[in-house]
């Protein structure tokens, strides 16, 4: 599935027209160390003068404990699994850049993201704000909603919605070193669903180093701490924290 996909998506854009300013293929893998799981995440991306931006990727999933908590029940959003390995889900995204002047920019965009569940649709609008040319901030607004129903701590079948609030914040250092901060929080818009840390809410923050190697290889790694939400041996509510190292090309 993820190979076929990724031939569809090169093939679809080896075509695009000159006015294109950046086609760039990313692969990254981690692991959490609360929960023992291992990920990995393909992407392709691309960029255009006018401001559009568009992706699409794919992502998998290693968990000893597939992805089952203290109940039994199956917490995890994946879908096909080969042995420990599962497909976690697919996704496409896109938004575009609109400069109000030098230093603030809006950015409105969605995401199309589907699993075996079934299908997730977000829409987001992101602030951009350029406090000095080599230090970025960003503020964005997302609400994520299922076409399809799940079951609540009541044992109650609907469907699922989400608001999230991302901060971002990234310096380059240098012509080669860069950092970038993303905080996220998120809740359940019902109180009668909560996630992995028995809350309705949750927080996230990550903390990136990247390194320009040349005009088209870029590494980084990552480190994030996602809360109480990890899960082992059939407990759950375990800290957890993400470690991460990727490569971008830039084709």
């Amino acid at each position: 599935m993820q190979n076929k996909l990724f031939r569809i998506l090169l093939l679809a854009t080896a075509g695009l027209p000159a006015v294109s300013h950046a086609l760039t293929f990313d692969v990254r893998g981690g692991y959490k160390a609360g929960s023992h799981s291992y990920e990995s995440r393909y992407k392709v991306s691309e960029s255009w003068q006018s401001g559009w931006w568009a992706s699409i990727e794919t992502d998998n999933k290693n968990n000893k404990n597939n992805g089952k908590g203290k109940d039994g029940a199956d917490k995890s959003d994946s879908s096909h699994s080969f042995g420990d390995s599962k497909t976690d889900y697919n996704e496409i995204e896109t938004n575009y850049k609109w400069n109000l002047n030098d230093k603030w920019s809006l950015q409105p965009g969605g995401i199309y993201h589907w699993s075996s569940n079934g299908t997730q649709i977000r829409p987001y609008f992101r602030v951009n704000y350029k406090i000095t040319p080599q230090f970025t901030s960003g503020l964005r607004y997302r609400y994520d909603y299922n076409t399809y129903e799940t079951t609540n701590s009541q044992g109650e079948s609907h469907r699922d919605s989400v608001n999230r609030l991302d901060l971002y914040l990234g310096y380059k250092i240098n012509d080669k070193w860069s950092v970038g901060y993303q905080g996220t929080a998120y809740k359940h818009a019902s109180d009668d669903y909560k996630y992995k840390n028995d809350k309705t809410w949750a927080t996230e923050n990550a903390f990136t180093l990247r390194y320009k190697w040349n005009n088209w290889f870029s590494p980084y790694i990552e480190y994030d701490y996602l809360d109480q939400q990890g899960y082992y041996e059939g407990e759950d509510n375990l800290s957890e924290s993400r470690y991460r190292i990727g490569f971008t090309f830039t084709l």
